[in-house]
């Protein structure tokens, strides 16, 4: 992640969240821009191991699950 190549947004935050992001920030002497970007950096990875994870198990699931899913929402559609 290149973090020279930026693009200016606006994001809207429950106060409660804010409070939150604002003290982080100030522990780490971090402007609440920084502090939301650095939280956000740290989780990318994660959610990216998540969702390959997912991906994984999706693919890995054989015709007969899918078959077998698709018979109950018929009958649950019914």
């Amino acid at each position: 992640m290149n973090i020279n190549e930026t693009i200016d947004t606006q994001v809207t935050l429950p106060l409660d969240l804010y409070s939150v992001i604002e003290r982080l920030a100030q522990l780490r002497g971090h402007s609440v821009s920084q502090e939301v970007v650095t939280l956000l950096t740290d989780l990318v990875p994660q959610l990216t191991d998540e969702l390959a994870k997912e991906t994984s198990e999706w693919e890995a699931a054989s015709d007969e699950d899918w078959l077998a899913i698709e018979r109950m929402l018929a009958v649950q559609e019914s």
